[in-house]
């Protein structure tokens, strides 16, 4: 099991000057290109605005750019620190050239945007994770890049479905796929800060709403009982290890209380949480990359 502790090196932000400073710290705030937020471009908007405000009643300088403007621009104004919710390589690459502290590591965004890289680090940092075969239909997801649109993510009930669905792949261009066998069980939909005490935890099916329509593969939830702050450790030591601070992600709690973690992304929505999240990332401390 995944040691929380292990290899943690916490790095703070720069110290932000308050109100009555002669100068205040500075913040650049970017949001995420509208192709990397499918059904979520207002819910993105608003966390990071959120975010922004917990920053300007602190008294420091807030500048919010947008993924495309980075990417015209070239360049960042100076900063103490980032909040980026950026995922294009091109603009990473420029985000990451500026000296002040990023939240979250460009590096780290980039592993959650290659499911076999992150597969590989959650089996190092010993993440529990499904199996790639099982007896209850597989799941097939696009390997690099987020889900986009419904067809990155495909539910199969048999091998030769499997077939088929690569084929369809195939067809869009996409040679990377992640196999994951379905478990059983509740379906989680979690949202944490790493380091902080923030952590929320929520049943989709309860409420019908959905991105994609897949939670249906899991039934109405049966809310089982499990650990909470055993789940938080676990993906916290994730976040940690590549510096995605802010994070969310899904798991499946089994009916004995033992969960798996089916997927891991940097900054989500939270909006059934906003407001609570928002205080906790802006005191959240940056984190070098640790994979």
């Amino acid at each position: 099991m995944c040691n929380p502790h292990k290899r943690q090196k916490v790095t703070f932000p720069l110290p932000l000057m308050g109100k009555g400073c002669p100068k205040g710290g500075k913040g650049v705030f970017i949001f995420r290109a509208r192709r990397f937020s499918p059904n979520s471009v207002e819910n993105d908007r608003l966390i990071l605005e959120g975010v922004a405000r917990e920053m300007e009643a602190m008294g420091n300088e807030v500048r919010m750019m947008t993924e495309e403007e980075v990417l015209t621009l070239k360049t960042l104004p100076e900063a103490d620190v980032i909040f980026c919710m950026a995922r294009s390589n091109e603009a990473l690459e420029i985000i990451e050239r500026s000296k002040a502290h990023i939240i979250n590591n460009p590096e780290g965004i980039r592993i959650c945007g290659n499911r076999q890289a992150l597969t590989d680090v959650m089996r190092r940092w010993e993440i529990p994770l499904p199996p790639e075969n099982g007896d209850n239909g597989i799941w097939l997801k696009r390997g690099k890049g987020t889900a986009e649109v419904a067809e990155d993510t495909i539910f199969c009930n048999s091998e030769e479905e499997v077939e088929n669905t690569m084929r369809r792949f195939a067809a869009r261009g996409i040679t990377e796929v992640c196999r994951q066998a379905h478990v059983v069980g509740d379906l989680v939909k979690f949202y944490g800060v790493a380091n902080t005490d923030f952590f929320y935890h929520f049943y989709p099916t309860d409420s019908g709403r959905s991105k994609f329509g897949s939670e249906e593969h899991n039934g109405k939830a049966h809310h089982y009982p499990f650990y909470a702050d055993e789940m938080k450790k676990t993906v916290d030591c994730l976040a940690t290890a590549i510096g995605v601070i802010v994070y969310g992600g899904d798991a499946i709690i089994r009916s004995d209380g033992s969960f798996v973690i089916i997927d891991f992304n940097d900054w989500p929505t939270f909006s059934p949480c906003r407001e609570e999240a928002a205080k906790a990332i802006i005191k959240a401390p940056s984190q070098p990359l640790r994979g």
